[in-house]
């Protein structure tokens, strides 16, 4: 955790807002963020401008990332438990063009393992409140979450933005990528690339939809 929050929290705003002008200017872009960085936001700006974003009894959620992975913990307190529930999310570009593959696995209550199911209904959900697009792609083990970045917005000056390498190492998210309408033709991801399953895409019927969608490409690799 940063000692000076303000100078932290400043500085991932400035960061954003590079990244927002870069990305919206044709050519090549990227972003570093730090842990620290989301960490101070975590701290101080997130109970002032999203009081009700947490559910019910979670505080003070911190994440460490390290080795391609997302490290996330907060502690849940109720009139029966206090506990730190923890879980790793790791998260690959696919061969199809802004779309993240996102595991999530590790879910725990101090050191007892939750099962998923509850948890990624969760996501679904508020994914749907936000009209962010968010499928599921059926693994060989567990449900990745496909969530689509979008290409084209009411206020990008030019378009597509297309994510063409996404890291976590050593603390730092790295972000690049290309605008511009050669970027589709272009893509190229970089990096561990999650490839899709011929299974079932959609919504795992254990989240409370049964009808799952085909999809014709190969059979999955696990994001590395």
């Amino acid at each position: 955790m940063p000692k000076d929050l303000d100078s932290a929290i400043a500085s991932l705003e400035k960061d954003v807002v590079q990244l927002q002008g870069d990305a919206a200017r044709l050519g090549s872009w990227c972003a570093v963020f730090t842990d620290e960085q989301v960490n101070a936001w975590l701290v101080q700006q997130l109970p002032r401008e999203f009081p009700n974003l947490l559910p019910r009894g979670v505080t003070e959620p911190r994440i460490v990332i390290e080795d391609g992975r997302v490290f996330a913990a907060a502690r849940y307190k109720n009139q029966h438990i206090d506990t730190i529930v923890s879980f790793e999310v790791k998260a690959a570009l696919t061969e199809q063009a802004n779309v993240v593959a996102i595991r999530i696995t590790n879910l725990r209550a101090g050191a007892l393992p939750l099962p998923l199911t509850r948890f990624l209904r969760g996501i679904s959900v508020e994914a749907a409140k936000s009209d962010m697009e968010v499928r599921w792609d059926m693994d060989q083990t567990e449900p990745i979450a496909l969530v689509t970045i979008p290409s084209e917005h009411r206020g990008y000056k030019h378009t597509p933005v297309i994510v063409e390498s996404l890291g976590l190492s050593s603390g730092l998210l790295s972000l690049a990528g290309h605008t511009g309408t050669e970027a589709f033709e272009a893509y190229q991801p970089q990096g561990p690339i999650y490839q899709l399953a011929s299974a079932r895409v959609g919504m795992p019927s254990a989240l409370g939809r049964d009808e799952i969608r085909q999809n014709e490409t190969p059979s999955p690799h696990q994001v590395r």
